[in-house]
């Protein structure tokens, strides 16, 4: 019995057999490992470009209100002695 085990142990063509299971197995495995290297790789360059662009729309966000106050001033430079005119002036009250 123990002969008939040892036996069965080195049969060429089950050592063979189980050789090709093994090669198909480690090929699948690669084929995932590579996928997935492939997909991280994907999600990293979204992350980069989503990071990129929320830079860019925080630099937006914080110039806007610049940019409006700035828009809302005369362009041209004016002085304390200058008149004021009357029509498009803006009437301040204080806030309760």
């Amino acid at each position: 019995m123990v002969n008939e085990l040892l036996q069965d142990d080195w049969d060429p063509e089950k050592i063979v057999r189980q050789k090709d299971e093994l090669k198909v197995k480690l090929l699948h495995a690669q084929s995932v490992v590579a996928e997935c290297k492939a997909g991280l790789a994907d999600l990293e360059r979204r992350l980069e470009r989503r990071a990129i662009s929320l830079r860019i729309d925080e630099r937006h966000r914080s110039s806007a209100p610049n940019n409006s106050i700035r828009d809302a001033l005369p362009r041209e430079p004016r002085s304390i002695d200058d008149p004021v005119d009357q029509e498009t002036a803006v009437a301040f009250s204080r806030r309760s």
